[in-house]
């Protein structure tokens, strides 16, 4: 599965990881992405520096109208962000984890391009994941 990082940078064209993040995307167009992914990814489009109007971005993301191509975050999910998000310190990054955790609990991979979720979802939730930037 891809995070919003893979799925923004595959869908704007002069976005400086396009190249990287496009045949993830296109993979996942024909597969299926957390539901968290496709609502954080409308905002991120409709905000600057993108501010795409909501018919370029509701197009964009149009392979996810299919119920069946959406993954949803179990309920055990938040109340595990919930439990654990004050001894972990989280902020923005609980979106991060709550995808990390959809992945892990339906048994998929993840692929992004943001090191901050590529180690918070190997440490914290074990997953296998792929990040598309070089390590340093």
């Amino acid at each position: 599965m891809i995070d919003t990082s893979v799925m923004v940078a595959g869908l704007v064209t002069n976005h400086e990881f396009h190249l990287l993040a496009r045949p993830h995307v296109a993979a996942a167009a024909q597969g299926q992405v957390p539901g968290i992914v496709i609502a954080e990814s409308w905002a991120a489009l409709r905000r600057a520096p993108w501010n795409l109007d909501a018919r370029t971005v509701a197009a964009a993301l149009s392979p996810w109208t299919d119920q069946s191509r959406i993954v949803a975050t179990q309920a055990s999910a938040y109340a595990e962000v919930l439990r654990s998000g004050r001894s972990l310190n989280l902020g923005g990054n609980v979106h991060d984890l709550l995808i990390a955790l959809t992945c892990r609990d339906h048994g998929l991979p993840l692929v992004t391009l943001d090191r901050r979720q590529s180690n918070l979802a190997t440490e914290l939730a074990g997953l296998d994941t792929t990040l598309l930037l070089p390590t340093w």
